[in-house]
């Protein structure tokens, strides 16, 4: 089974769009969000469009906490975790947290096949013993006006649980700076 790893994508319509496509057409049928949606009505997108399940936790950018909880509680295809997420797919044990800091010393424990996290919009995927830490990147909106080195490329992962392996996946150009 693949899952797809996504986080930090910033309210940003057109990459969840094109990414929500590339989840269908290439039959992922779940998808992990480590937070900073920003905007609850993404959520719509992925309930409307997507055919599979979005599991999704809050960053700290995140607003309308309450009325995402309350959207994904009402449909079958959206599970909000709140802050953390701690979920067993296909036999792996799976940690989900905003923060790559804490999500990286979860996966230094032992305690879970796969440990994901964001925030600093740095993409990488480390090995600690037998646990993978994945910070998939963002997909910030880019502009001109965003200079920060780590936004200059938008991406996410997909994992398969099943052999662990892991692809980047580049976002065309014209959602890169």
């Amino acid at each position: 089974m693949k899952v797809a790893i996504l986080s930090d994508t910033h309210d940003n319509t057109p990459a969840i769009v094109w990414i929500i496509e590339y989840l269908n057409d290439n039959g992922i049928t779940t998808a992990l969000h480590a937070g900073d949606m920003i905007n609850p009505g993404i959520l719509y997108r992925f309930r409307d469009h997507y055919e599979g399940h979005l599991h999704f936790i809050f960053g700290n950018n995140d607003g309308e906490n309450a009325l995402a909880e309350r959207r994904a509680n009402a449909t079958k295809n959206l599970t909000c975790h709140l802050w953390e997420m701690r979920l067993e797919l296909e036999g792996r044990n799976i940690f989900m947290n905003h923060y790559s800091t804490i999500s990286e010393t979860v996966a230094k424990s032992g305690e879970f096949d796969v440990a994901i996290g964001g925030h600093d919009h740095q993409y990488r995927v480390i090995e600690h013993g037998k646990c993978l830490f994945i910070n998939p990147g963002n997909t910030v909106t880019k502009d001109k006006w965003l200079p920060q080195e780590p936004d200059k490329e938008s991406s996410f992962v997909v994992l398969d649980l099943e052999s662990m392996e892991h692809e980047r996946v580049m976002l065309p150009q014209e959602f890169q700076s």
